[in-house]
Parts: C-alpha cells; structure tokens; sequence
C-alpha cells in the first residue's frame, strides 16, 4: 500500500516526511512528495516541472497541474507546507490532526492515529450524515478532532498556523460546436493515456457502457495483452453472464471472475478496516472482491470507469450543486443525480480507490481528465443527466454483439448475495438490531429508515395479514409479493450494513486497543458486533 505522511512541527517549522512508496522530489528549497497522476503539459509526473509551477505559482500550482493525485509541496527556506489534492480530491481522502504544537497529514488514518496518540472518540454530529449518505462531504470525520482536506481547497501551513485555503481548478472554455467535434477525440486520448508505456492493460469488465468502452479503445488502439476482471453474485443480481459473452468480441483479452458470496461477508471487518470509515456502500463487497482478484493475480495498476455519469451530468460543476445552503443541524441527501460532484467524488470514487490502494492497486481514472472535463462542461445542457452523448459515440463504436448484450444492471450485487440462506440474513438482521450502536442511534435509524417507514403497525397490519392470507389461498400476484418481499428484505439488509459498518468502526478505531499498521485485520464480525 502506498501512502503519504508527514508531521510538521509548528514551533521549529520543519518538516518530517514518512511517506511510503510515493514519488519524491528536492529541487533547491523545494520538496515535492506526489501520490497519483500528476499532469503537466501532457506529461505525467514530472516533477521538476511540478516544481517549478509550485516555486512560481504557490497555492495557484492546480490551475497548472492536472490529473488524479495529492501532493506535498515544503518550501524549507520560507518554512511553508502546502498539501493539493485534485478537483476530485483525489481517490483517497487527506486527513489532519493538530496535537502539542504538530500536524499529522496523510493519506492514511491509520498512520495518523498510530503517530499522534489523540483521543479517540466518535463525532457524533457526523454519524447521521454518514448513515445518511455513506459518506461525510465537507472537512468533517466520523472521529472528533480529525479533519480531511475539503474539495476546492488546499492545506497551508505558514507561521504556525493551519489553514485550509480555496484554490481554483479551471475548465477550457470552449463552444457548444467545439465540444461536439472534440468529444469522441478527448474520450478516446483520455483513456489512452492511462495505457501508456504499460506492457499489458488491467481493467474491471462490467455489462455498462464505461468499462466496455475502456476495453474497446484498449482493443482497438493498442497491440497490449489486456486482463479483464468482473465480479459476479453466487445468489441474485450477476453481471458475469453478460461480461463473459462480451470478452469475445474485444481482442487479445483474457477474463478473470469471483463471486461475492457467504465467505465474503466474513470479511466485512477488514473491508471497514482498509476504508478508515470514509465510505460505506452497498457495492463494498463487490468492490473488495475485485481489489482482492486483482492483488492475486500479481497486477499492480487498473483503469477504471468510475465517475463517467456524474461528469457527464449537466449538474457536475454547477455552483449551488457543489456548495448545497445547508442549514445548522440539517442532514442533506446527496442523490446521485442532483449532486453528481459530491456523490461521485466521495463515494463512488473513494470505495474504489482507497479499497485498491489498500492492497497496492494504483487505480487510472480517464474519466476525471481535464480535458474531458471540460469538454463536457461545455456539454452539460446536451448530455442532461443521462450522459446521452456518450452513450451515442458508444452505440456508434462498441460492437454490436456487446450493444446486444448490455443491459443496465447496477455494478453492486445483491446483499441477499452474501448470505447462504434466509436463516443467516435473520441472523444478522437480528443481532444488529440487538447491538449498543444501533440501540444508542435508534431515534436517528427510525427518522431516516426506509424499513421502518414501510413498517404497518396495529390494525393496518391485521388488515395486511388478512389481505395477505386471502391473497396466497388463491394464488394471486405472488410473483409481484414475493418481489416486493425480497426488495423490502433489501433494503433492510443495506441498512442493517450500514448500521454494522458504523458499529464496527467505532470498536476498531475508536474502543478497542488495535495495532493501527496492520493492513489488514481478520476479525469476526459477529464478535466485534457482539462486543460490549
């Protein structure tokens, strides 16, 4: 696993650096320590050049520097610290503590936990806006005291004192006309630079339109070997059948599939584990089997599909969509098509990115280039929120074989997936709701759950019961009923995860006396749940 981390010291001003497996740079007064793809002129961490930007440009260096990355820029003649990350904010999230007169930055909490020692305790306004969302937009954490790097802003440091300061990341300007002629163009040399000067291509095969766009351009525009890896669920909603016709009609390319089932849930701990508490969502387990595959199979870099929806949606960059008026105390739900920035940025991008990173997978994210970015941007009232120019471009070049087989199936499989039978899923459902988290949060779970909105009580229960007997004597809309059923058992399981997640974070990281270097932990899940 790669990771930056540093500590400054407000009283000397220095700097020490222990960051791990990063590029590493001291030109003269100035060091440069880049994690990710850092962009500049076309060329992809050159850090001289990243240098010389940040030595003339200071705080301004991301109108000039482009990509998916987080740098650590130290000036040690003006005793100046400044941390960037991208206008995603990267895949991975940026966390800070002040404690006695230093700051502890990085990319891992817990390397930041393990260093300062600070008391740990849950941030209690910041778990209903989690469960809410499964994640928390804005510099908060589930841990009181420990802050993360916001979006549009840089970390300073100077004279003591720590400061998250606004910098801009500009979009080219250019014509409606323009940004049409451009787009298939800067689509295409987007996901072509993630292949270069690579020996082979690693990329996730899914029945969508992003990742088999991906494959097509790697088979078309290169002579590279490509693996293709897929997730599939041994029970439920399975892309694989799909991913397994459509690797025929892409050349030079060899599949490489799991299935997320019972054995995967036993690894719930160690996904929360390796997340640090930045997301939850119900794609995890789908999210840590394919990062597991990719680690078995020796390959160290993967080009992803993330974010291309919400780039492309009309709302991306839109002001009030970045920076929603929240009122004090109010918990926003942040749709994925009405705030594609904040939910594509903090959740989709950071499940897949920080879980990768955890077993030493550098992710590639064509999507998020700039100049796409842009084009897009110029775009927005053409795609509206459902990226219609893109699909075109790909109903025009994706084989038809694949056009044929593509169905919009979710990415995420089933939670049902995870279970071996309807005894396990009670099982949980009913020690979750039996846990110290859930019995403390259980005013916040009730206001925002959709099982206990749905929940009949009192006479229209006996009404429903009665309704439902007459309904199975004569064998009407079973089908519909036992649908209905299953959704509902869903959405009850995706809760009760969430609910796990949370309890399951604040023993590890908050209660329990851990070793915070571990990568990996192999925790019970019924145990830490079950743990007074």
């Amino acid at each position: 696993m790669k990771q930056l981390f540093g500590v400054y010291d407000l009283i000397s001003n220095k700097y020490d650096d222990f960051s791990e497996g990063v590029l590493h740079l001291e030109n003269g007064s100035c060091c440069l320590w880049v994690m990710g793809r850092a962009e500049t002129e076309n060329e992809i961490n050159n850090l001289e050049k990243i240098a010389q930007i940040y030595e003339a440009d200071g705080v301004n260096l991301t109108e000039k520097v482009f990509g998916v990355f987080v740098i650590i820029a130290f000036d040690k003649t003006a005793k100046k610290l400044n941390v960037f990350h991208d206008r995603s904010t990267s895949c991975l999230a940026t966390y800070y503590v002040v404690k006695d007169d230093k700051i502890y930055v990085g990319t891992s909490l817990k390397k930041i936990l393990a260093e300062s020692k600070i008391t740990r305790k849950m941030n209690e306004k910041s778990v209903e806006d989690f469960y809410v969302n499964g994640f928390i937009y804005g510099e908060d954490t589930l841990l009181e005291n420990v802050k993360k790097i916001k979006a549009f802003h840089c970390l300073s440091v100077e004279n003591g004192h720590a400061l998250q300061l606004k910098v801009n990341y500009p979009v080219k300007k250019m014509t409606k006309g323009e940004a049409l002629d451009n787009f298939k163009p800067t689509v295409d040399r987007a996901i072509e630079k993630c292949f270069e000067g690579e020996d082979e291509i690693n990329l996730p095969l899914s029945s969508g339109y992003d990742s088999n766009y991906n494959a097509y351009i790697a088979s078309e525009k290169t002579d590279l070997p490509i693996n293709a890896f897929s997730i599939g669920g041994k029970r439920g909603k399975n892309e694989l059948p799909v991913v397994e016709s459509n690797i025929k009609y892409y050349k030079r390319m060899q599949l490489k599939s799991a299935l997320t089932d019972e054995n995967t849930l036993k690894n719930f701990p160690d996904i929360v584990w390796r997340l640090e508490g930045a997301v939850y969502e119900v794609g995890l387990p789908l999210q840590y089997e394919l990062a597991q595959l990719v680690s078995k199979n020796g390959k160290k870099t993967l080009v992803c599909g993330e974010v291309a929806d919400q780039v492309m949606n009309l709302y991306y960059l839109q002001g009030d969509r970045l920076e929603p008026d929240k009122k004090d105390g109010e918990t926003i739900h942040y749709e994925f098509s009405e705030y594609p920035f904040i939910f594509g940025n903090f959740l989709i991008l950071k499940k897949n990115g920080i879980l990768a990173n955890s077993f030493g997978i550098e992710t590639r994210y064509p999507y998020l280039d700039n100049d796409l970015v842009s084009v897009c941007n110029a775009l927005k009232s053409e795609n509206q929120k459902d990226k219609r120019i893109h699909v075109a471009n790909c109903n025009e070049c994706l084989p038809q074989g694949v056009l044929d087989n593509m169905k919009k199936i979710g990415g995420s499989t089933d939670c049902h997936s995870l279970f071996e039978n309807e005894n396990e899923i009670r099982k949980l459902i009913n020690l979750i709701k039996e846990c110290n988290f859930y019995k403390s949060h259980l005013e916040m779970i009730e206001k925002f759950s959709y099982t206990e909105k749905n929940e009949l009580v009192g006479f229209n229960k006996i009404k429903n019961n009665i309704r439902t007997f007459i309904f199975d004597l004569f064998n009407i809309n079973k089908t519909s009923r036992d649908n209905s059923k299953y959704f509902n058992e869903e959405m009850e399981l995706r809760e009760c995860l969430s609910i796990a997640y949370l309890a399951i974070f604040e023993k590890l990281f908050v209660e329990k006396d851990v070793d915070f270097n571990k990568t990996e932990i192999n925790e019970s899940l019924y145990e830490l749940i079950n743990i007074k």
